[in-house]
């Protein structure tokens, strides 16, 4: 099993500590997401984050313009785990060797560690596109950023408002951060005419929650 050794936590000792992790899908799993990525891409029915269950501000105007699509969209959930190297790939987030660097994101790696389901989606940026300050309705938000190099477009990066904290965007590059916080995501803009969909922004996000066993 592969778990990238370039990972760290930022912020640690801090109100908001999170985790960004290089190279987190090894070449043979990053070219797999890239064939997965790619099957989704010559879908005709693929639909803006507006028509899709996204934040919104209080007047209901979304607070994301982009592509948006869930793995369920493709897969019953059954068949995600066989079908999906995306949802595969899941794995990492069940090694120990990642439940110890986010054992330091105290104290919510509580929260981390109590989750036992998750939701996958992937978003997608072209020209323009963007998501406005917002928070997620789970327990824990992974962010795994995908984009064809050379990249031929700019900004993309990732801003924590709260802890004036930005992360760059990095190609197979991973965040890792407690629902709660508020991100957003700045605008991008293409640096040369694409030749074709696809070679914007990819973020893939699995949001990881708890569901309550019963009682039998």
């Amino acid at each position: 099993m592969y778990l990238t050794k370039d990972i760290q936590v930022v912020n640690e000792g801090t109100t908001y500590p999170f985790i960004v992790a290089d190279n987190w899908y090894s070449p043979e799993e990053e070219k797999a997401v890239w064939s997965e990525l790619e099957f989704y891409g010559y879908q005709e029915d693929i639909d803006r984050a507006e028509n899709t269950i996204v934040a919104k501000f209080r007047d209901g105007t979304p607070k994301s313009n982009a592509y948006r699509w869930y793995l369920t969209d493709y897969y019953k959930a059954a068949e995600s785990e066989k079908a999906s190297h995306i949802y595969r790939y899941t794995y990492k987030l069940r090694e120990q060797g990642f439940h110890n660097v986010v054992d330091k994101c105290k104290p919510y790696n509580r929260s981390f560690f109590s989750t036992n389901s998750d939701s996958s989606l992937i978003s997608y940026y072209e020209e323009g596109d963007y998501y406005k300050a917002h928070h997620d309705s789970f327990s824990w938000t992974c962010l795994l950023w995908f984009s064809r190099e050379p990249r031929i477009w700019t900004g993309g990066d990732l801003d924590f408002p709260e802890s004036e904290t930005q992360v760059n965007f990095k190609h197979n590059r991973a965040v890792f951060f407690p629902c709660c916080y508020l991100h957003r995501v700045s605008p991008i803009k293409f640096t040369e005419q694409p030749k074709r969909f696809g070679m914007g922004r990819y973020t893939i996000t699995h949001f990881l929650f708890t569901i309550p066993k019963g009682n039998g």
